[in-house]
């Protein structure tokens, strides 16, 4: 069924399974967040002993797993957090049900202030539920930015080292290097302000077309293809280009 995802039965299945994933999320956030902290020491202990005996590559892969840790583990307690405040909102509202202002008694300045402001509590928990789901997305969608910052500067460390810097190659090695660790540089500058611009090179007519060759090589270095729904799901609201 999943291979005809405009089967209306299909469909039906993704709503009921986005409506009960607050649940899943809560599960995967515990079990990740206890792995996390549990292996934060570890990792610690094996980046010193790296350093220490002058492995400079595995301790800078030790060094991104931290840095990767520490992401999960922000955004996965931020998350925690979130739904356990949405969770008590809706217990909330089961009791008392949306905001009486008028109860409160308050100043009419006061009143509209907070009308306009605090509005309805429904408005509440549904901005709650946006920023859980989101949170929990963009948690590991982060983590693939960091592999593909990481992948990059691999590829370029790679040609400089065993093609530029290879005297054996010489003069092949740097005919070929330079350009290609050229190429990988401009396209990594221009791979950095589509993104940081939410595709702005992409929108321009010509720009786009200049910009397509490094957008497709890149996807493979960076490993965007496994990811690029997400990113382009969070780019097509204005809720998701915010965050």
């Amino acid at each position: 069924m999943s291979s005809d995802y405009n089967n209306p039965a299909f469909k039906k299945l993704l709503k009921k399974l986005q409506e009960e994933s607050w649940q899943l999320e809560l599960i995967i956030s515990g079990f990740a967040i206890f792995g996390l902290f549990s292996a934060y020491t570890p990792l610690k202990l094996l980046y010193t002993e790296a350093s220490t005996d002058g492995n400079n590559l595995i301790a800078f892969m030790y060094v991104i797993a931290l840095i990767s840790c520490v992401i999960l583990a922000f955004n996965l307690l931020l998350h925690v957090i979130l739904r356990g405040m949405w969770i008590g909102a809706l217990g909330l509202r089961y009791v008392s049900g949306e905001i009486d202002y008028e109860s409160l008694n308050y100043s009419d300045k006061f009143t509209n202030y907070l009308r306009k402001k605090v509005g309805s509590f429904d408005r509440y928990i549904a901005r709650l539920e946006n920023y859980c789901s989101i949170i929990f997305a963009i948690s590991f969608l982060l983590i693939f930015y960091v592999f593909a910052f990481v992948f990059t500067i691999g590829a370029i460390a790679l040609i400089a080292n065993f093609l530029i810097g290879n005297d054996d190659l010489d003069p092949y090695g740097k005919f070929i290097g330079i350009p290609l660790v050229a190429f990988l540089s401009i396209g990594m500058l221009l791979v950095f302000i589509d993104f940081a611009t939410q595709g702005w090179l992409k929108k321009k007519k010509w720009l786009s077309k200049f910009y397509f060759p490094f957008y497709w090589i890149f996807s493979f270095i960076t490993l965007s293809f496994l990811y690029r729904p997400l990113v382009y799901n969070f780019l097509d609201n204005k809720f998701g280009r915010r965050i």
